[in-house]
């Protein structure tokens, strides 16, 4: 579908009300609303006696988990990710103004294979991050300069899977030059929030490793997860293309994650609805 055809489609669905005057269709597809002269004396009316007040019904109170900004640590928020922040803020917003129990999540990508590229680094850059911490100021910068030894150098690259393995057994010095990381992070992404009023509860990918495992064990012992070239995939009903739920490596995905992520929103936080806000920029 053009976006003008979904603005068709909006309109046509719209019930008639005495909210709108009328809508009118504008270039590739916004929607012009002019609102009904008499609904607006009508409302300024009552905001000015009662104050704004939600609507009179809205169906019963639900618990709301809603996902957006999910910035990546070690690299800067890009306009997607803002955009994600403002559009889940305001969704936020409204949903409490209606009465419904709101959990931002911030699912960050705090975990992966390139916090073994970036330990290999701080390792080299700073051989006392143990005992002083490191004055890391432009992540970004130490972000590009790990890649560039990550692309270029081999026995860089070996080192830095050794890392990945020892943070992902929980080594406890890899742990904390990955704690280091992630707070430099948190720091600037704090200012952004803070500029912006929105306070989230972070919950990275982090969060989900050890739960992944246990989605695995379940999906496995339902039968859900078939073998395909070393790998296990489970096909959703109607899509074509599997997900991808263990690597032919062992490692999990994305995805495994994900599903970790919606048995903890669902089962511990007892969500009645799930809302995720994800801009096309960070697809």
């Amino acid at each position: 579908y053009t976006p003008s055809d979904v603005a068709k489609r909006i309109m046509a669905m719209l019930p008639e009300n005495m909210v709108i005057d009328k809508c009118t269709i504008a270039g590739p597809g916004f929607i012009n609303v002019t609102l009904s002269q008499d609904y607006v004396s009508s409302a300024v009316g009552h905001f000015l006696t009662d104050g704004v007040l939600p609507p009179p019904s809205v169906g019963p109170r639900k618990k709301v988990v809603v996902d957006f900004s999910s910035p990546n640590i070690a690299k800067e928020m890009h306009v997607g990710h803002l955009r994600s922040t403002i559009i889940g803020e305001s969704i936020c917003r409204l949903l409490e103004f209606v009465g419904h129990d709101v959990l931002r999540l911030n699912h960050v990508g705090d975990w992966g294979t390139q916090f073994g590229m970036l330990i290999a680094h701080l390792q080299d850059s700073f051989p006392d991050y143990l005992v002083h911490s490191p004055p890391i100021g432009d992540l970004q910068a130490f972000y590009k300069a790990s890649k560039v030894r990550f692309d270029e150098d081999e026995d860089f690259k070996k080192r830095a899977y050794e890392c990945v393995v020892k943070l992902q057994s929980h080594d406890a010095d890899m742990i904390t030059a990955w704690n280091m990381i992630c707070e430099v992070s948190r720091k600037e992404f704090a200012k952004i929030y803070a500029w912006l009023d929105v306070k989230l509860v972070e919950r990275g990918e982090s969060f989900y490793q050890d739960l992944m495992k246990e989605v695995v064990s379940d999906l496995t012992s339902k039968g859900l997860l078939e073998e395909d070239e070393g790998r296990k995939v489970m096909f959703a009903e109607g899509q074509p293309v599997p997900l991808t739920v263990v690597k032919s490596d062992g490692g999990f995905t994305y995805a495994t994650s994900d599903l970790a992520a919606i048995r903890h929103r669902v089962e511990v936080e007892q969500a009645d609805w799930i809302v995720y806000v994800v801009d096309a920029g960070q697809a």
